[in-house]
């Protein structure tokens, strides 16, 4: 919901050229940054190695990808032994964070 109570529209706003690249960095930082994947039907968790490189890159790829799907929820979740990313998606949007999930994975 925005501000107003207005629901965001489950939408990206990026055309296919850039989708295809996000999608990309999404894959690197994945294979580089990331220890471990939790995904549900509404949550995605991406566990951090534990790098500087890795905090900074979560933070710019989570404000990123909420500027273009203003409904995802991205927070930096920081643990006495681990740094997350955390994805969230309102109720019926689970086929948006399917589909997330799996350009997540070459």
């Amino acid at each position: 919901m925005t501000t107003d109570g207005t629901p965001i529209p489950i939408a990206c706003t990026l055309d296919a050229g850039s989708l295809a690249e996000r999608a990309g960095e999404w894959r690197s930082f994945v294979t580089s940054c990331v220890v471990e994947v939790e995904a549900g039907t509404t949550t995605v968790r991406m566990v951090l190695a534990d790098s500087p490189t890795a905090l900074a890159t979560a933070a710019s790829l989570g404000q990123r990808e909420k500027h273009c799907c203003g409904f995802f929820d991205a927070s930096i979740e920081l643990e006495a032994e681990r740094r997350s990313l955390v994805l969230r998606v309102p109720g019926g949007a689970e086929e948006a964070m399917a589909t997330f999930v799996a350009l997540l994975t070459p």
